[in-house]
């Protein structure tokens, strides 16, 4: 797989699910991203082969919705995998899950939101090139698929172009550039003579993509002005316009965003894509529509599927769609991993009554964020929720995995997010955290897991 001479859909949160990659591809990407995903995260995954779909679902065991959804045919060959990571190793055993079934891997050194930095991911690697260098070496030397990877640029160009150049002494095969610092946003400037300097003067065995002009771009022209001025840059990476209106891919000209929506739609339904998804892509593409205010207003009060595809004079074609057969193979996908976790042994579960009482914590000092501000200071994986519901209840219990133990409440909640937060006070009680006294702040959790601490 090439990047020179290509315009790339780029990884999106909560964007770049498997209808609107294949939405970016029919309007003429070249080559799509998933979103982010984090390595221990994708490390966690099953790989299922889900011929009804013709699709490679990457599932979390007790999850009913992929992580990961990978069309077999009409991406395969065009798919990036983006990865969140810090540690290199890390970084393969995740990249090694999807390696035969995606055309490349690129990792994420460039997201300035605080959950990467502080995990060591994304931007906070711009300051650590060993660490950049390790990783990316990594990847390179052990897969069989090309490896590139996402920077910004750095305060000065002379620093910019020192990290590229380490980063092509790795041997990935391509680095894409935002034209922006990690503290600028997309309100400030594209760097783009940062990056016409850094395309004339890095090593001739690196192809180099431009990205950050989406504020400037609303059609296909205008992608290709934007590449010719930053180089002309090997390649172009598009986003956020592409967020606002993927045909504007099209060489032929944009369509009008009604006509995008609608087929966004039909793509949802061929493979049941979930109602947060559809709706949040939808109010990306029309949240910035003056003209549409009234309609906008009206899609973010739907609370059903059918009211989606109601509003947009689909309904026949939602009602006709084969959703039942595709909802009962997720269910019973889950249904295996409960079966699996009721068939395991009880002794290795700390089952005790714990109940989350909002009042008892802040809104960002709760027993989830305490669980994750220890796995971060204490350096050990990232806990597992695994959460089931009884129906037709509606009533749900969690079972937490933590550093080789399980721990759960003795109890039923009536929500997903109560039962999680119930198992996380049940570990950190097991731990010996004192949580009448979570109301000191942080400062008393990395107290008391400082690596002076006995836990």
């Amino acid at each position: 797989m090439d990047y020179s001479n290509r315009i790339l859909c780029g990884p999106m949160v909560r964007i770049s699910s498997l209808p609107f990659r294949l939405l970016a591809l029919e309007y003429g990407a070249d080559i799509v991203f998933s979103e982010e995903l984090i390595d221990y995260r994708l490390m966690q995954c099953v790989r299922v082969e889900n011929n009804s779909l013709d699709t490679v679902d990457f599932v979390v065991p007790g999850e009913d919705r992929p992580m990961l959804q990978i069309h077999k045919t009409r991406e395969k060959s065009r798919l990036v995998v983006q990865l969140g990571t810090a540690d290199g190793q890390r970084a393969l055993n995740a990249a090694r899950l999807v390696e035969n079934d995606v055309a490349g891997i690129d990792v994420n050194m460039g997201c300035p939101k605080k959950f990467s930095i502080q995990g060591g991911m994304g931007s906070a690697l711009l300051n650590h090139p060993d660490k950049v260098k390790q990783i990316l070496e990594t990847l390179v030397n052990n897969l069989s698929i090309p490896v590139s990877c996402k920077i910004r640029c750095l305060p000065s160009l002379d620093a910019t172009l020192s990290l590229v150049r380490t980063i092509a002494t790795t041997g990935v095969h391509a680095i894409t550039i935002h034209g922006r610092t990690r503290d600028e946003r997309n309100s400030d400037e594209c760097r783009e003579t940062f990056i016409q300097s850094i395309v004339q003067q890095c090593p001739p065995n690196v192809v180099i993509v431009t990205n950050g002009g989406s504020t400037k771009i609303s059609s296909y022209s205008d992608i290709q002005n934007f590449r010719l001025r930053c180089g002309p840059a090997h390649g172009v990476m598009i986003c956020q316009a592409a967020m606002w209106n993927p045909s504007v891919f099209r060489p032929s000209g944009s369509l009008p965003i009604s006509d995008v929506a609608k087929r966004f739609l039909q793509i949802c339904l061929e493979f049941d894509n979930h109602l947060p998804n559809i709706k949040y892509v939808l109010q990306r593409m029309y949240g910035d529509l003056d003209s549409e205010n009234q309609f906008y207003e009206k899609m973010l009060s739907t609370e059903t599927e059918a009211q989606i595809y109601t509003l947009f004079d689909m309904k026949n074609e939602y009602e006709q769609s084969p959703l039942e057969e595709r909802r009962l193979w997720r269910e019973k996908l889950r249904n295996q991993f409960i079966a699996k976790l009721d068939e395991e042994s009880e002794n290795n579960i700390i089952e005790k009554p714990a109940k989350y009482i909002r009042s008892d914590y802040t809104a960002t000092l709760t027993p989830k964020s305490i669980l994750t501000a220890y796995f971060i200071q204490a350096r050990k994986d990232k806990p597992i929720y695994h959460t089931e519901e009884l129906k037709p209840q509606r009533i749900f219990r969690t079972v937490l995995e933590f550093d080789g133990q399980r721990y759960t409440t003795s109890t039923w909640e009536k929500s997903k997010q109560l039962a999680e937060q119930g198992s996380a006070i049940v570990c950190l009680q097991s731990l010996g955290v004192d949580l009448t006294r979570a109301k000191y702040g942080i400062n008393y959790i990395k107290a008391f897991f400082s690596p002076e601490n006995k836990v």
